[in-house]
C-alpha cells in the first residue's frame, strides 16, 4: 500500500491550486525563478472556507547589479464557495494580485501577469495509490490594461511524488507569440510538512523574450495552528 501525501499548495505552477488551506493551517513558501526572483508567500487556512495570503520579493535579488523590489506585496485571498463532495467538484473564488518575473512600472505589469479575480472549479479523484486534481478557471486579470484569460492545470500524486502540468493561452498579451503558457512541474513532500519543487515553464516558446523551458525552484513548509 502507497500512502498519499498531500499538502496544501498555493499554485500547481503559476496557475492557482483548486483547494483552500484548511482552518488552522499555515503554509510559508519560497519560489527562486529565472532573472534572479526571489518570492516568497505565506498563506493561512480560516474557517475551512477562507483562505488569506501575502507575497512579496524581487527580481534580479541573486545575480549581479541592482535588485529590483516590487512596488507593492502581493494578497492572495481564496473564498469555497462551494465544497467539493463525491459528484460536485468544488468552487472556488479568489483575487491574486501576484505576478511573476520583472515588474515594469511604466506599464505596471509583470512579465507573468497576475490571475486578478478568477472563479475555478477542481475535483481530487483518489485511490489507495495515486490521487488526482484536475481544474479549470477564468480570471480577469487589472495588468496591462486588463483582460479576460482562462487556465487549466492537473497535479497527479504518487505517494509523496507529485506531477504537475498546466496551460493558459494568456489572451491579449502584447508580450507573447499568441502560443498560450504551458509549465511542467515534479514535487516532493518530505516528513508529512516540507516539500521541493522543480517547474519547467514556457515549454511552448511563448514569451516574446525568449524563455523557453526557464526554471523554477519552490520549498515549503505546512504546518497547523
Amino acid at each position: 500500500m502507497v500512502l498519499i501525501l498531500l499538502l496544501f499548495n498555493l499554485y500547481y505552477v503559476d496557475q492557482p491550486y483548486a483547494k483552500i488551506p484548511g482552518h488552522g493551517v499555515f503554509d510559508v513558501e519560497l519560489r527562486f525563478g529565472p532573472g534572479g526572483e526571489i518570492l516568497g508567500f505565506f498563506n493561512v487556512g480560516i474557517w475551512d472556507r477562507l483562505g488569506l495570503g501575502i507575497s512579496y520579493g524581487a527580481s534580479n535579488l541573486i545575480g549581479a547589479g541592482d535588485p529590483e523590489f516590487y512596488t507593492q506585496p502581493g494578497a492572495q485571498i481564496r473564498v469555497l464557495a462551494v465544497e467539493e463532495d463525491i459528484i460536485i467538484p468544488a468552487v472556488i473564488l479568489g483575487f491574486d494580485n501576484q505576478g511573476f518575473g520583472l515588474f515594469n512600472d511604466l506599464t505596471e505589469r509583470y512579465m507573468i501577469m497576475s490571475k486578478g479575480i478568477f472563479c475555478q472549479t477542481g475535483k481530487t479523484f483518489a485511490s489507495t495509490n495515486i490521487s488526482f486534481t484536475p481544474s479549470v478557471g477564468v480570471n480577469y486579470s487589472f495588468e496591462e490594461n486588463s483582460h479576460w484569460d482562462m487556465f487549466a492545470a492537473t497535479n497527479t500524486v504518487f505517494g509523496s511524488t507529485s506531477f504537475l502540468l498546466e496551460y493558459s493561452p494568456n489572451f491579449s498579451d502584447p508580450l507573447d507569440r499568441n502560443r498560450g503558457y504551458m509549465n511542467v512541474g515534479l514535487r516532493i513532500a518530505f516528513y508529512e510538512q516540507l516539500f521541493f519543487e522543480f517547474d519547467l515553464r514556457d515549454l511552448l516558446n511563448n514569451s516574446i523574450y525568449d524563455q523557453k523551458l526557464n526554471r523554477t525552484i519552490k520549498m515549503g513548509y505546512e504546518q497547523q495552528f
